[in-house]
């Protein structure tokens, strides 16, 4: 199989399993927005890997979840190789199902750099 193209967002890309959201949750740094609250946990030398939680209680539709998903995806995959090494969790607030999928990428957008700067430290 072929390496996957830079702009993918492949499996090693992501955060899958519960202990790795909760080693997150447990030590990284937090950054809060209207949108996303954003958990980083750096890893020197491994690739940044994207986590995300879309309560049901806070978007009971599925297609309003996906649709927050998708966004925070693109945005995500399209920031991956400028941003820092680690793993971020994305926990969308009850805000973010009316919003915009421009407010949302602004936002995540916004999270992304203070929570880089911050680790750039």
């Amino acid at each position: 199989m072929a390496d996957p193209s830079p702009t993918s967002h492949p499996k090693t890309a992501r955060l899958r399993a519960a202990p790795e959201f909760q080693a997150v949750f447990k030590n990284g740094l937090k950054r809060s927005g209207v949108f996303f609250r954003l958990y980083f946990l750096a890893a020197p030398g491994a690739a940044p890997r994207l986590g995300m939680a879309v309560p049901k209680k806070m978007a009971p539709l599925a297609v309003s979840r996906n649709r927050i998903k998708r966004v925070c995806r693109e945005t995500f995959r399209q920031r991956r190789p400028a941003l820092a090494a680690g793993d971020f969790v994305l926990v969308a607030q009850a805000q973010a199902k009316t919003a915009t999928p421009r407010a949302l990428r602004a936002e995540l957008e916004l999270l992304l750099s203070r929570v880089c700067a911050q680790a750039a430290e």
